[in-house]
């Protein structure tokens, strides 16, 4: 008989294949010599009782037939089925963006015969890794390769989280494509999988050269500069070094082109605002947050990291924790000259002495005035002006303690920090808007009660956080993925305003992909 088991339960402490057998039958009333075989499909952290517990699911075979209250059938990968289209296609499609989504519409073109054409504006891992470098040294950004230039695109530098609340049969493809170029096989089955940015830069680097060895095309450091179009439709795209020929553009440029958002718009392509989130990235102690947590389990490796989530509303307005990276550093996220925002980003391991996590506050349009394109870019691009000249002008953040935040004290000293451009005192209730300021303020007691100790004396919100989403939406027809204003572009991923992570991007990516791909025919040769 085979089945699925849910809920099988063992202390943190008795982690190992041996322990969970012995659960099974237990937990089943078999004999070890009626249990043929199991293989663990989720593995989750309960830490809501302590001791900790991790809780399994499982795919067992036995020589019976068993009836039990937590068993059901097990569920299979599906596979992905493409249907291929019949019309011919004159040229190549071209993908802009190598962040998820453009790297998973190329990966499935590819795979499907479409020799696609993928452009990146920024470099390649090896390069970006010294552009970065060069700006921690010299405090002088470079506009093109950055944390969120350059292959694999902005969550190359983050945690690497692949936690979806997607059911979307695409989603398992995802996960198993990036074991198969090199993440580790347990995002297969943990509830909350990650990857982390130092194990993630070798899968994008595969995942590149998987997509040229299917036959596609990738040309970095070639940045989109222009749309050709004709009669309503593309034709071509113009780049930083050539012109491409083609009727087809996905269109996956990330949430921080905004120079690339101007040009469109001036192209006659519609844009409209949208609710994004802005607000702080707070740190704590790693080690109180796993206390807090885990108890006595802190620190045991089969517990790894803790981490949180943390919502409220105030007056109706949505605060929540954002991109928590639990044992992880708060970077510099910078493109654009004399403008700061900062996120956060782990390594695999998590095994930094800090946690840091977003603290922010949804905007609806209306309320920090955007009407179009320039007045959304306009806000944004004033709070991170403000927040560079108030951190000193050179990168380093203006920062408060969470305690004075919640007094209405400005900050005199501060605690240590990951930031590795440095921490200004100050007040952050003069950088930013009622709006957004006091709402966070208002949430950190709330905080503070469903996780004690919040408001750590320690604890520091390093400002702005905003990169958490972008404020534009490239607009698109729902049910042909394309833009309103332009036929054969798909705009895709987070930076057209439709996803929100590596998980729901790549999906986006490959769902644009596959519109191509159920039009018209592989190209030949």
């Amino acid at each position: 008989m085979i089945f699925r088991l849910h809920g099988i339960r063992l202390r943190y402490n008795r982690d190992s294949i041996a322990s969970l057998k012995t659960r099974i039958l237990q937990h089943l009333s078999l004999k070890e010599t009626e249990l043929v075989s199991f293989s663990v499909v989720r593995r989750s952290i309960d830490a809501r009782k302590k001791p900790v517990s991790l809780v399994y699911t499982v795919d067992c075979v036995t020589t019976e037939n068993i009836s039990h209250k937590d068993i059901t059938p097990p569920e299979e990968l599906k596979q992905l089925e493409v249907p291929v289209g019949k019309m011919p296609l004159p040229h190549a499609p071209v993908v802009v963006g190598a962040g998820p989504a453009g790297l998973f519409a190329a990966y499935m073109l590819a795979k499907s015969g479409y020799q696609p054409i993928l452009l990146e504006r920024g470099q390649a891992i090896e390069k970006r890794m010294a552009a970065i470098a060069e700006f921690a040294r010299t405090r002088v950004p470079n506009p093109e390769s950055n944390v969120l230039f350059g292959l694999g695109g902005a969550g190359t530098y983050s945690d690497g989280k692949l936690t979806t609340s997607l059911s979307h049969p695409i989603v398992g493809t995802i996960l198993h494509t990036l074991v198969e170029l090199g993440a580790p096989e347990r995002i297969l089955t943990d509830a909350k999988p990650h990857i982390g940015t130092d194990l993630l830069q070798g899968v994008v680097t595969n995942l590149a050269a998987k997509i040229e060895e299917m036959g596609g095309h990738l040309f970095t450091e070639t940045k989109l500069t222009g749309l050709k179009h004709q009669n309503g439709k593309v034709v071509g795209v113009e780049t930083s070094k050539r012109s491409f020929d083609t009727t087809q553009v996905v269109l996956a440029i990330g949430h921080s082109a905004r120079d690339t958002w101007e040009m469109l718009e001036g192209t006659g392509v519609a844009l409209a605002p949208k609710p994004f989130q802005v607000g702080v990235r707070v740190e704590h102690p790693q080690n109180w947050l796993d206390t807090l947590q885990y108890g006595e389990g802190a620190g045991h490796p089969a517990l790894g990291a803790a981490d949180y989530k943390v919502t409220a509303r105030i007056d109706n307005v949505p605060v929540f924790s954002f991109c928590m990276c639990p044992g992880g550093h708060t970077i510099a996220t910078v493109n654009e000259p004399n403008q700061l925002s900062v996120n956060g980003m782990s390594h695999h391991a998590r095994n930094a002495p800090f946690s840091s996590s977003g603290i922010v506050v949804t905007l609806a349009p209306e309320v920090y005035g955007a009407v179009n394109t320039e007045s959304a870019l306009r806000f944004v691009r004033t709070l991170e002006k403000n927040c560079f000249e108030r951190g000193g002008g050179d990168y380093t953040a203006p920062a408060q303690r969470l305690v004075d935040m919640v007094e209405g004290n400005r900050s005199t000293v501060l605690p240590k920090s990951s930031f590795a451009f440095g921490l200004t005192p100050t007040s952050l209730e003069t950088l930013f808007p009622p709006f957004i300021y006091n709402p966070i303020v208002q949430a950190l007691p709330i905080f503070n009660r469903r996780l004690p100790g919040f408001i750590h004396p320690e604890s520091v919100a390093i400002a702005p956080e905003a990169r958490a989403s972008s404020p534009l939406r490239i607009v698109r027809d729902k049910d042909t993925r394309q833009s309103v204003s332009l036929a054969g572009l798909y705009p895709a991923g987070e930076g057209s305003g439709y996803a929100g992570g590596i998980m729901s991007a790549a999906l986006d990516g490959i769902n644009a992909a596959l519109k191509i791909i159920e039009q018209y025919k592989p190209l030949q040769g």
